[in-house]
């Protein structure tokens, strides 16, 4: 099952065009990356997705409901945090959560519990116009959880956070993740992204151009493979017999270019039946940056 689906989903702006046919499939229990260049269309969905700009032909359905058809039933189970944390600059941290009780009622265990995962319960009574940026973030995103949704639609969540602030977000929202909770998030940082999302959606000049798996888009790549021989020369002859590409001898390194763990597993099988003695071997794949990188430039080229 989908947490969220659209189906050809498209939004204008006049005659400009924004959103062309996107259909997400976000799946249950998911952490999902939706990557895209500066107004490649990335905002406009999640602003969709929240309702926040109309979906006129009912297209996006949250957790199997229509979004048209339902949205307080939809927007009861989802939280978000979008661009920047909303607030009250004059509360104090706890207030701002208690506030939010009012609607939730679940109590002050909860806004301690929430401050705690965040890590602002040393912050509580500190008002919120007096947090640093990473700090206000952090309320945002315990203000998103703060009513245990099952689903959550974050835009750009790690803005302004320091090192630690990153890592411990990341730890959350794995956490998070295995409580069995649907993550949907837009982040510039594809390190980060890489480290923990299991799907990516590609979107660029209102298209997507890739989704699936994390583990299916990194498979599209080649990658090389390093090897340290007494016989760089052998080596080499023996691999390119054998039908491999790129391959090249730096002194006593020989490198190799290798398209999946089948080709892999073959290489090393033709090394063995020469008799070719490898004392080194290293395996490196483009990162996800690089991959979005070489996507964009090919739908652009």
């Amino acid at each position: 099952m989908e947490s969220i689906l659209t189906q050809q989903l498209s939004f204008k702006i006049g005659a400009k065009t924004i959103l062309d046919n996107i259909s997400l499939q976000v799946p249950d229990r998911s952490i999902y990356g939706y990557l895209g260049r500066n107004g490649a269309g990335k905002s406009t969905t999640i602003k969709l997705l929240l309702g926040l700009l109309e979906d006129q032909a009912d297209t996006i359905f949250i957790q199997g409901n229509s979004l048209k058809a339902h949205p307080t039933g939809v927007y009861a189970n989802v939280g978000n945090l979008i661009e920047a944390p909303c607030y009250y600059t004059k509360l104090t941290v706890f207030e701002n959560l208690k506030y939010l009780d009012i609607i939730h009622k679940k109590g002050n265990k909860r806004i301690d519990e929430v401050l705690e995962m965040v890590d602002l319960h040393r912050e509580k009574k500190k008002k919120a116009s007096a947090l640093s940026m990473g700090m206000k973030q952090r309320l945002g995103i315990a203000m998103a959880i703060f009513h245990d949704p099952q689903l959550l639609i974050l835009d750009e969540p790690l803005n302004g956070l320091d090192p630690q602030g990153i890592v411990e977000m990341r730890n959350l929202f794995c956490h998070l993740n295995e409580q069995g909770k649907t993550i949907f998030l837009s982040s510039h940082i594809l390190s980060e992204l890489e480290k923990i999302a299991t799907h990516i959606g590609i979107i660029e000049g209102g298209k997507m151009i890739f989704q699936g798996t994390k583990q299916e888009l990194l498979g599209q790549v080649d990658r090389e493979v390093y090897l340290r021989t007494a016989s760089p020369e052998a080596t080499a002859s023996v691999l390119r017999n054998s039908g491999f590409s790129g391959v090249k001898i730096d002194g006593e390194s020989v490198t190799v270019t290798i398209g999946d763990d089948l080709q892999f597993g073959l290489m090393i099988k033709s090394l063995v039946e020469k008799q070719i003695d490898i004392y080194g071997l290293e395996s490196r794949s483009a990162d996800l940056e690089q991959i979005f990188i070489n996507l964009i430039a090919r739908v652009n080229g």
